[in-house]
């Protein structure tokens, strides 16, 4: 029996409902300072700090994730590397190039060195002189020490807590310190190579976007910006 295209969106709906995560989605859009130097980004711009892009309207969305390895045909077009995922929702929401898709679940992110008080010195926006930037917003400590003695981690609560993409010292080590700090975090990634459509006979059955990891650091953005706390999540 041929099953309608209505009888397959209700089926793909009902597979994201049962099996699928919840995500926080924003639409990415290009920065106005791409209109003043013809459509390149400035790397001294306020609002997109160089990359172009500024991110609108969060909204928690289910969906289903899955590593690209597990799809070898898209191996073969030469898009991918070992860390992309795939992420598949419902068909009532279309998610473009650039979107950007922060995980709810936290998962560890890659260690960071990092010079204490660089960051402050350097003008990040709303870091205080006693915070130091993250990548991503860090949820769970793992291991934090300075260059010199691995052997004698500093202790989360007593010498650091988090505050969103920031680790606030109350027991710093001295300005210009280098340490390493390893962290479970709300892990970003952005849509890339145009997503994936599916259409059959005039109706849209979803996409399949293809997600790559956020590894710059976007300054502009406020430091101590919680999305999750926005939805309530």
């Amino acid at each position: 029996m041929t099953l309608s295209s209505g009888a397959i969106r209700r089926r793909i709906n009902e597979i994201n409902r049962t099996y699928g995560d919840w995500v926080i989605w924003e639409q990415g859009l290009p920065c106005a300072c791409r209109a003043a130097t013809a459509l390149r980004m400035s790397a001294g711009c306020p609002r997109c700090s160089g990359e172009g892009f500024v991110w609108v309207q969060p909204e928690k969305l289910k969906g289903i994730l899955m590593p690209t390895h597990s799809d070898r045909r898209l191996a073969t077009m030469g898009w991918l590397t070992p860390s992309d995922l795939t992420f598949s929702t419902d068909v009532h929401h279309r998610i473009g190039d650039f979107d950007r898709v922060t995980l709810t679940v936290p998962l560890p992110a890659e260690p960071e060195v990092i010079t204490r008080g660089q960051a402050f010195c350097e003008g990040v926006p709303g870091l205080a002189p006693e915070e130091d930037r993250l990548s991503y917003q860090a949820v769970t400590p793992i291991y934090c020490a300075t260059h010199d003695r691995p052997s004698e981690p500093f202790v989360h609560g007593d010498a650091f807590v988090f505050a969103g993409k920031a680790i606030r010292w109350l027991k710093p080590p001295p300005q210009g310190t280098v340490y390493v700090i390893r962290y479970e975090a709300l892990t970003e990634w952005l849509a890339f190579s145009s997503p994936l459509e599916t259409i059959d006979r005039g109706k849209h059955l979803g996409q399949r976007v293809l997600l790559r990891k956020r590894h710059l650091v976007n300054l502009a953005e406020p430091t101590h910006h919680d999305v999750r706390a926005l939805l309530g999540a």
